[in-house]
């Protein structure tokens, strides 16, 4: 049993042993660290492991001891860049992961709970991108707006809509709700519903959101398209809470519910493209097209479908089929930015950069203020030839000049920053994403992503290293409006 007395034989040798025998001296040091961990002083520990590691940067043993001193007092900081130096050092040992993993969690968390809520107006790139994936929204129809306008000029509901031409999206929620609220019950109650519930799906109030396209479903004087919209929105929502068997069921109602109908078959298909069931998605983009044969999303959809299928089994000929396809709507939907990421993303998926580029060059012309189009020529530069960085550098500039707020531009850019070993200025758009986030879970991950670039970052220069390219990517395995992280 070790007792006081350790420490104190450890301290004769350190002081005894030259200053210039570091490898011996870094030994010493390590063997009183062991002795206060003995002894649970882990202050200690950490002391004399900082000494030893000083001498020896990558003493493995001692950055181990002084990590697990660290969680111990709760320096999680110190205890994930140590975990983090470990990795690069042991090879990624599942044992040191899975350690550096926890304690990013619990920063994650701590950091979380100490923010206020978000104020931030939301993308304007992210609300046009998502909305857009909701065709023949009634909400959205000009028609529709044009009639609110005329016959209600100083409702709520009007508010709301010149709230959204003015891009002050948040707003929109509690105008709906005064709209609902008014002493006349007003004559577009379900329409208010379905505008507050998008609204409050696309700010991350999922709870909010589903209980106002529950009422819409549930109402028996319901239209059938706005029904549609509301069962469509309630599946995306429950994507976005990765309650993924809830959303598929979700889907198989409102497929079941209206068989006549193209949108719910698109829809389920691109969560089974996602999931990589193939077959079942094939299946559904099918029907939609024998429901609806000029449905262009659907050709869309089961043309990256068809390219996935080509790929997992092998068949070079199906994929080129399947891209040869996609370009031929290009003079059609060179202006639609759907069309736009989509096939840029078939190309990219199937790692041909240089189409992606291609296309990419042509889009950012046609859409010329698309933030998302720009990060992704950045992106695409940069993967294809590093000498193109200070280009992409300036790419993701603009794209943020454009959209301060964009979550997609800003972990893009994040990602750019870490490739250059320019971990601060990663760190720093991860903190403004954060801020520009709506989601627990998404913030949650961000604030992750936050503490492990300064963790690694700090690794890395204390082991004089370049970035060895293991962060996630920017985009998750759901793009952003399915849920995912951007």
């Amino acid at each position: 049993m070790l007792t006081r007395a350790q420490p104190l034989h450890e301290q004769k040798a350190i002081e005894t042993c030259p200053s210039e025998s570091t490898e011996e001296l870094s030994q010493f040091y390590q063997n009183r660290a062991a002795a206060w961990e003995s002894l649970k002083n882990f202050e200690k520990v950490i002391e004399d492991c900082s000494k030893a590691i000083e001498l020896n940067p990558k003493y493995l043993k001692c950055i181990q001891r002084r990590a697990r001193a660290a969680e111990q007092i709760n320096n999680l900081e110190l205890a994930l860049e140590d975990y983090s130096t470990v990795c690069f050092l042991d090879s990624y040992q599942q044992t040191y992961i899975m350690a550096a993993d926890k304690v990013l969690t619990d920063l994650a968390r701590q950091y979380t709970e100490k923010l206020p809520p978000s104020t931030a107006e939301l993308s304007k790139d992210y609300v046009r991108t998502s909305l857009n994936e909701f065709e023949d929204d009634p909400v959205l129809s000009p028609t529709f707006i044009h009639e609110v306008r005329t016959s209600q000029s100083d409702s709520p509901l009007a508010n709301a809509y010149q709230a959204y031409d003015e891009c002050r999206f948040t707003d929109i929620p509690s105008l709906c709700t005064q709209e609902l609220e008014l002493s006349v019950t007003s004559p577009y109650k379900l329409e208010a519903l379905l505008f507050r519930g998008t609204f409050y799906l696309l700010m991350g109030n999922f709870k909010e959101a589903l209980a106002d396209f529950d009422a819409v479903v549930n109402d028996q004087n319901v239209e059938e398209k706005m029904k549609i919209q509301a069962e469509l929105k309630r599946a995306n929502t429950k994507i976005h809470q990765r309650d993924l068997e809830g959303a598929l069921y979700a889907y198989d109602q409102c497929a079941k519910n209206h068989s006549n109908a193209c949108a719910p078959y698109v829809h389920r298909g691109m969560l089974k493209t996602l999931l990589e069931s193939y077959s079942e998605a094939q299946s559904d983009f099918i029907e939609a097209l024998n429901i609806t044969p000029t449905n262009l999303r659907a050709k869309y959809q089961k043309l990256i479908n068809d390219a996935k299928i080509g790929s997992k089994e092998n068949k070079p000929n199906r994929v080129e089929q399947a891209l040869a396809s996609f370009e031929e709507y290009y003079d059609t939907c060179k202006q639609d930015i759907y069309y736009a990421l989509a096939l840029t993303s078939c190309y990219l998926d199937n790692d041909r950069k240089d189409k992606a580029l291609e296309y990419l060059n042509r889009f950012v012309k046609e859409i010329p203020n698309s933030p998302t189009l720009l990060a992704l020529k950045a992106n695409c530069l940069m993967s294809a030839d590093p000498s193109n960085n200070n280009e992409s550098d300036k790419l993701f500039t603009q794209a943020l000049e454009l959209d301060p707020s964009n979550e997609t531009v800003l972990t893009m850019f994040a990602l750019f920053k870490c490739n250059r070993n320019q971990f601060e200025e990663a760190a720093n758009l991860y903190e403004r994403a954060i801020l520009c986030s709506r989601g627990e879970e998404k913030v949650m991950q961000y604030a992750a992503l936050l503490y492990a670039i300064r963790a690694q970052g700090r690794a890395i220069k204390r082991l004089n290293l370049s970035f060895p390219g293991g962060f996630p990517q920017a985009n998750g395995s759901l793009p952003s409006w399915m849920g995912g992280t951007v």
